[in-house]
């Protein structure tokens, strides 16, 4: 799989007179690598092509760690960068218990019910296919 870089991806939501006067908040999950198994700890802080000659990406291996909600901007790159920079600061929230944000975690972004799933690469972010990784 091929790391895409998302800087023109743009949620769907057009901004409507009631949405402009209020802040939209997107949910966000972030999972990060179950270490039940020696399998799972090698896997960690993989680049997904070096994940895939491993056996894959699979969701078995990963437990939500986080979630919650962030003010939404219409490009997906920013979110996620948001997000990197939140679990990598020394601002990260205390009932976080997850690891610094790093490569392998996967983030799950949510606004109206529509969800994508993020693999966080050495140099961006790759959209994983829904139907690997279903619906919770």
């Amino acid at each position: 799989a091929e790391t895409i870089f998302v800087a023109s991806r743009r949620w769907s939501r057009e901004p409507t007179p009631q949405t402009k006067e209020r802040k939209i908040h997107m949910k966000y999950e972030i999972y990060q690598l179950k270490e039940d198994t020696m399998e799972q700890v090698k896997l960690r802080f993989m680049a997904s092509d070096q994940a895939a000659q491993l056996g894959g990406i699979h969701r078995e291996n990963y437990r939500r760690v986080y979630g919650g909600e962030i003010p939404s901007v219409p490009e997906v790159v920013r979110m996620l960068l948001r997000l990197f920079a939140l679990f990598n600061g020394s601002n990260r929230p205390v009932d976080f218990s997850g690891h610094s944000m790093s490569v392998s975690d996967i983030v799950r972004l949510t606004e109206d019910g529509a969800s994508s799933w993020w693999y966080c690469d050495p140099y961006g972010w790759m959209e994983l296919n829904e139907e690997e990784w279903g619906q919770t």
